[in-house]
């Protein structure tokens, strides 16, 4: 059976890191991907360059320490050029894209600034880097989706981005996301004939290895009062929409709680 092959973004740490080896050990190629390549050189952009775990080269060592395959680029979401080379070099390492997890983030400033304090030229990095350029690698990918035969993308937003406005989100996070979200419900109006499934999901409010670096022993209050979920149970969610034969059917608009899917679909958790 050829084995498949994912493009995760973001993959270097929290969720999309999780993801990746879940979808490793579900027997995909795994095209790891996100700005930092070697261990211990993160940052986060959006909290004054606070240090934060996790590289592409780790999160490629893991999968391939349980005998998985994986492949690791550097994508920066606002570097257009390294999103076309990190495409092309997926393609030419592993022949096709079966699955496109579009799960990283443009993190500068503006994503937490309340309006007075943005700066425009942020504000245009972030709308190209958490809309535009998440438009421009999916087309991207489509491209080649069609080509081979079909495919699944599957687009991580963020329940911020449909509510009123709550938390620590600026504009400029949930305002280019609400934007993000209509490229699935577009692919699929265009494409579900050429055999392309895309999913729009959330993840609730979950704590990650990021969140704990970033906001220290705070990070529980980050959520507002809501509980905790784990990186584990939105990657259950992925790994069966990107592989069951039942899942196109909740491709769409409607915004999937990734956390809870198996129970508010009534679908029995995989084993």
């Amino acid at each position: 059976m050829m084995r498949k092959t994912a493009l995760v973004t973001g993959a270097t740490r929290g969720i999309g890191k999780v993801i990746a080896l879940a979808l490793g050990r579900a027997g995909f190629s795994v095209i790891v991907t996100g700005r930092t390549m070697a261990a211990n050189t993160g940052r986060h952009d959006g909290m004054g360059g606070v240090a934060v775990p996790g590289s592409v080269e780790e999160t490629v060592a893991e999968i391939e320490a349980t005998d998985g395959t994986a492949y690791g680029l550097r994508l920066d979401l606002g570097d257009r050029a390294s999103i076309d080379a990190a495409v092309k070099a997926g393609l030419e390492r592993f022949g096709r894209i079966d699955l496109l997890v579009n799960n990283g983030i443009y993190q500068g400033p503006s994503v937490m600034q309340k309006i007075l304090d943005v700066d425009l030229a942020d504000a245009e990095r972030a709308t190209m880097g958490n809309f535009v350029n998440q438009f421009h690698l999916s087309r991207l990918v489509l491209k080649a989706m069609i080509q081979q035969g079909g495919g699944r993308m599957i687009f991580m937003s963020t329940l911020s981005s449909v509510e009123p406005t709550k938390g620590n989100n600026g504009l400029f996070y949930t305002a280019p996301k609400a934007a993000f979200n209509r490229i699935p419900d577009y692919i699929n109006f265009e494409h579900s004939a050429d055999g392309i499934s895309a999913f729009l999901i959330e993840p609730g409010f979950t704590m990650t290895d990021t969140l704990r670096a970033a906001w220290g022993d705070a990070a529980s209050d980050v959520g507002l009062g809501t509980q905790a979920r784990e990186p584990e149970e939105t990657a259950r969610t992925v790994v069966w929409l990107a592989t069951h034969e039942d899942a196109p059917r909740f491709a769409g608009a409607k915004l999937i709680n990734a956390p809870d899917f198996f129970c508010d679909s009534r679908i029995a958790l995989p084993e």
